[in-house]
């Protein structure tokens, strides 16, 4: 018995909170449309046949995106909210009795017709509008207007150090929710010499620091302990500021001379500050907030995007659009972003106009090429097809197939 509740806890340990409540959400919105088509008796479908299941399933989806359950006054659903419901209501279904109409008949894969019909939804979707890549000058502009202000001050520099390690939201702010990604605290950042030695976070020495290390523990794809290392930037403007050991160097710094136990600083976690005497972990939404504020003060004609355009995934795809505008190669980005696949170019903005520098020159590189032409057989060639043909082992194709092996010699 203790074996089975162990497994019941270890299952619900590998989702978080945030996913249960989803999946219970789903569910009371299926009860609640079985309700109203008066199928409440047979809520998992047990006198329906396999097709007629996934039949049911497409109908829910067509209530579902409609917000029938919800805000029906407000604008339909995207097809991929459509299709998370669907997969997490599949998945209750499988847990509970042993089928998954969201598969229909196959083991797996969506069911034909399901597919088919979110892909008529995706057709009739407004277009995906991504938050716009931040360039440098928008940083060097949150430092800018931070000057004489401890709060806006350190954000600027937390957000530098976001830039650079092309940081998740989750990992340097507050964000609303559970997270599987857990978010960085000062133990988590190590600062070395240039002989490579480890400078106590508590030293005044961190400001002469070359390199800084970053550790992950825990991350959105799973991946544990994941160090990221940068070197110092070698930026000159206004004391450095674009440079991300520096602006770690501050932010430690910052957070070691609050009043705050030797013994607990390691696990402190980066966005404290302090404030009126009163320690705070600076939200998501507030670095939002200076994000559009610094848009809005350069203008939409120097940037060519609006405040409105920006938002907690820019510093993000800033970074990685800032390492393939430096020529950076694709496998340094994977790394440098924590990115296990080629999910990274949703983050590389080919409107950005500088993106195309190069390319047309690079067209014209050659003016004509020489095509291989298609090898052919020719009759003197033979047929290879021949079913008689020996192998060096003497026999025949067709023997060899059937599993007449013959005694292997050497002649």
């Amino acid at each position: 018995m203790g074996d089975l509740v162990a497994a019941e806890n270890q299952r619900d340990e590998g989702v978080t909170k945030g996913t249960r409540d989803k999946e219970s959400r789903v569910w009371k919105r299926w009860s609640e449309y079985c309700r109203i088509i008066e199928n409440d008796d047979d809520i998992y479908l047990q006198r329906l046949a396999p097709p007629l299941r996934t039949a049911m399933f497409g109908a829910f989806a067509a209530a579902y995106r409609r917000r029938q359950f919800s805000r029906p006054d407000e604008k339909e659903l995207g097809a991929g909210s459509v299709q998370e419901a669907l997969a997490k209501l599949g998945q209750i279904f499988r847990a509970d009795m042993g089928y998954n109409p969201y598969h229909g008949q196959n083991e797996s894969g969506i069911a034909p017709c399901l597919s088919r019909q979110l892909h008529g939804m995706k057709n009739n979707d407004p277009a995906v509008k991504p938050q716009k890549a931040l360039p440098v000058s928008v940083f060097r502009e949150m430092h800018r207007l931070a000057k004489g202000s401890h709060l806006f001050t350190a954000m600027a520099n937390l957000s530098t150090c976001a830039f650079f390690w092309c940081m998740r939201s989750c990992e340097y702010t507050t964000v609303s929710g559970e997270r599987r990604t857990k978010i960085l605290c000062l133990k988590n950042i190590v600062f070395q010499d240039k002989d490579n030695k480890i400078i106590p976070i508590t030293s005044i020495l961190i400001f002469t620091a070359v390199c800084v290390t970053v550790t992950f523990e825990f991350q959105k794809k799973l991946t544990r302990e994941d160090s990221i290392s940068q070197h110092k930037s070698g930026d000159t403007l206004n004391e450095g500021e674009m440079c991300g050991v520096l602006a770690w160097a501050k932010t430690v710094w910052r957070i070691v001379n609050y009043p705050i136990a030797r013994d607990k600083l390691p696990d402190t976690p980066v966005n404290t500050v302090m404030v009126d005497d009163k320690l705070y972990e600076i939200p998501g939404e507030l670095f939002v907030q200076r994000i559009r504020t610094a848009v809005s003060s350069l203008g939409r004609e120097k940037l060519g995007f609006g405040p409105e355009e920006v938002g907690n995934h820019s510093p993000r795809s800033a970074g990685a659009m800032a390492l393939f505008l430096g020529g950076t190669p694709v496998y340094s980005i994977m790394l440098q972003g924590r990115w296990s696949s080629d999910a990274f170019m949703r983050y590389i903005r080919k409107e950005v106009l500088q993106a195309s520098i190069g390319l047309a020159e690079r067209m014209l590189r050659f003016e004509s090429f020489y095509t291989v032409p298609a090898f052919t057989y020719t009759s003197a060639d033979g047929d290879l097809r021949t079913s008689n043909r020996t192998t060096n082992l003497n026999g025949s194709h067709d023997d060899m197939r059937r599993g007449a092996h013959p005694a292997f010699h050497l002649e």
